[in-house]
């Protein structure tokens, strides 16, 4: 028996169904009428259509399937932020945040029965940082707007003037992970897209402002490695610089590289890997009950000389052993959104930052560069 079976390569018209049997043993044969009907021209047959064509040019299938855009965009240069959330935001009054330090305690005395009473006098002194200045610009233009809103109307697929915001807010916020970490006086680059940023207008990292005396800070609270390897006594020595000078270390951030050592280390020497959560849900690793965090933002080149801090042309891994309860970012206004003027058929707006970061107590920190 054999059939017409169209929906393999061809396609038929005038009345010929699909499966239709043309011909069998028992005697049943139509092959003549068909024949007869194609020289009469009353029935046709063409090659079908393929979906597999990739073109689409007018004249081909592929031109009339709808093409459908998954609405959820990816974002490729993903980059946690963490510290932005872990270091305690504090509300600052004026455009400098000004705190105060004792540099020290007199020492009480033992006098005898009805001695004279002479005050001891303690030391203190003023700190002043001033606040900084952040912004991220962005603009959608009158079409796109439109354009955008048509397709909300049916249902949804991108917002233009939201994705907008949104992406100027993650830019915003990069930044401001990137300067807590690297922020100095000097111009600097940022490690998202590799871009100069002004040091004049950027508030001073952790790195800066713990080993810059202007804040009392020293260089002697950042250990050189010299390209040498990170190895165990190293961090705990890290720890107990911090703890001899009166700090109580509660986190470490280090670069992806570092973070992949230390775990390694973990493994191999203490023959155990402990995990905590902090704050946000955020699971990590922790070193004798001090929580690690790897950034995105620092450098994992290894060390190959000495002088390779995180801010230098030339940086290297390095780790952070921090005293949280010293160290604050002063506030003086949150991300605020400010719409610009329209000079051409555009929506152009601002989202400002002012704010600076403090180390109240850098010597309760230590830092660890140069890694090999």
């Amino acid at each position: 028996m054999e059939r017409v079976n169209f929906s393999k390569a061809y396609v038929g018209y005038n009345g010929l169904p699909e499966d239709m049997v043309i011909y069998d043993t028992s005697g049943y044969d139509v092959r003549k009428s068909i024949a007869a009907e194609l020289m009469e021209g009353g029935f046709t047959l063409r090659k079908a259509l393929s979906t597999t064509l990739n073109t689409y040019s007018a004249g081909n299938l592929p031109v009339l399937i709808p093409v459908y855009v998954d609405p959820e965009i990816v974002d490729l240069t993903r980059r946690a932020t963490p510290l932005v959330e872990l270091i305690p935001r504090v509300t600052n009054y004026g455009k400098t945040a000004d705190y105060n330090q004792i540099t020290a305690i007199a020492t009480a005395q033992a006098v005898a029965e009805g001695a004279a009473l002479n005050e001891q006098n303690d030391s203190y002194v003023r700190m002043s940082v001033p606040i900084k200045y952040l912004v991220s610009v962005g603009s959608v233009t009158g079409p796109m707007f439109a354009a955008s809103k048509q397709y909300l109307a049916s249902g949804g697929y991108v917002d233009a003037l939201s994705l907008e915001v949104k992406n100027k807010t993650i830019a915003l916020k990069r930044l401001e992970e990137a300067m807590i970490l690297l922020g100095q006086s000097n111009d600097w680059v940022e490690p998202v897209n590799n871009s100069t940023v002004s040091g004049a207008n950027s508030f001073l990292g952790l790195y800066s402002l713990i080993t810059s005396p202007t804040y009392n800070g020293s260089s002697d609270y950042a250990t050189d490695l010299g390209g040498a390897p990170l190895s165990i006594n190293a961090i705990r020595n890290a720890i107990w610089s911090a703890q001899s000078r009166g700090g109580e270390p509660n986190l470490i951030v280090c670069d992806l590289r570092t973070y992949n050592v230390i775990k390694s280390l973990i493994q191999d020497e203490l023959r155990y890997i402990s995990t905590t959560d902090i704050a946000w849900g955020i699971t990590t690793v922790s070193f004798e009950g001090i929580p690690i965090i790897a950034s995105r933002f620092l450098s994992t080149a290894s060390a190959t000389n000495t002088g390779q801090t995180p801010i230098s042309a030339n940086p290297s891994s390095s780790l952070f052993v921090l005293d949280t309860n010293v160290i604050e970012m002063r506030v003086l206004q949150d991300v605020s959104y400010m719409e610009l003027a329209m000079t051409y058929d555009a929506i152009k707006f601002a989202l400002k930052l002012y704010e600076a970061l403090v180390v109240k107590a850098p010597q309760f920190n230590q830092i660890i560069y140069g890694i090999g």
